[in-house]
């Protein structure tokens, strides 16, 4: 017969193992997506960034203000040896990891590449290119970037017929923003409504791109990453790849002649809309100080990971930065 008190030592441990059912109770470990099991209580995993590194930010930790009640982290990516990469071609994504049945506060991801003069760097912290490096939005590149990153539109003239194009979104590459939600299966590949413009031969015309919502607004956490109900033992993540208005190949981004791919109408200087691409980083072992030269967007991309709201995301939300 077993003793009364290993019997309540034992019945106190199941009650610590097994949340109350419908509680939406969460941790966070190192337990990847699709080994976790949903069970009793809407159990789910997410990748902790203290073991995992620093490619994984949890988005509570992303505290530098900003302006009111947003925060922002501005982070150097490259496919180089620091990041994982430094060969071939990759591709530029986030992925978004959590547990919360109803995350709270809004949330933007764009990347940006440097002007056509790179501007001095300070740092908040690391100082190079790599996952840990954070640039300080009060200074220098910082103050650029921001300014950039926290518009409501970027604007771009359309390529003349000689010289080079103009305008920020020539620099600019589009991953979490208004419209992109995991609503429906295809959403996280969704780019926004097509810009178009009526240019004059010397191209002259200016082709706005929304940022946000309808609403003016971010893109709310809860629809970004809708973790109620999990029906099966298998918890997904989301994965929003980098889309950028810059012509590209296969061996990265264009530098003459083409902020954007475009598709014309029967007169071909008329009517013509955006071709959003993918956006691509070739792989490089340059040192830092030619990376943070880089201009055109082949070899560098900074991510500016914002979130507004006055009650910060919880902290199994986390966003991860990665290459493929």
């Amino acid at each position: 017969m077993m003793r009364p008190v290993a019997l309540a030592v034992g019945f106190a441990v199941l009650l610590m193992a097994i949340p109350a059912n419908g509680t939406g109770a969460t941790w966070t470990t190192t337990t990847t997506a699709t080994t976790a099991a949903a069970g009793t209580g809407q159990w789910c995993a997410a990748p902790d960034p203290s073991e995992v590194g620093a490619r994984f930010i949890r988005l509570s930790t992303v505290t530098t203000n900003v302006g009111t009640n947003q925060q922002m982290a501005i982070i150097p990516v490259a496919n180089n040896a620091a990041w994982g990469g430094g060969t071939g071609v990759k591709t530029l994504n986030v992925r978004l990891w959590g547990c919360q049945t109803a995350p709270v506060g809004s949330l933007r991801v764009t990347a940006w590449s440097n002007p056509s003069t790179a501007l001095g760097m300070t740092w908040l912290a690391g100082g190079a290119v790599a996952p840990a490096s954070r640039l300080n939005p009060a200074s220098a590149a910082g103050i650029d970037l921001k300014t950039r990153a926290q518009l409501a539109t970027v604007t771009g003239a359309p390529p003349p017929l000689l010289g080079s194009p103009s305008g920020d979104v020539r620099r600019y590459s589009w991953i979490i923003a208004g419209g992109r939600t995991n609503a429906s299966s295809a959403a996280e590949a969704t780019d926004p409504p097509q810009c178009t413009y009526f240019t004059n031969l010397l191209g002259s015309a200016a082709c706005p791109v929304d940022i946000t919502n309808s609403l003016g607004g971010d893109s709310a956490f809860a629809n970004l990453f809708n973790v109620t109900p999990w029906s099966g033992s298998t918890i997904s993540s989301v994965t929003y790849t980098a889309h950028t208005w810059a012509t590209q190949s296969a061996t990265g981004w264009g530098t003459a002649n083409g902020w954007l791919n475009v598709t014309c109408g029967v007169l071909a200087l008329l009517e013509c809309g955006t071709n959003v691409t993918t956006t691509f980083l070739n792989g490089t072992s340059a040192s830092d100080a030619s990376l943070l030269a880089s201009s055109n967007g082949n070899l560098l991309q900074w991510v500016v990971v914002q979130w507004t709201g006055t009650t910060p995301p919880p902290s199994d939300l986390v966003l991860e930065v990665f290459l493929q």
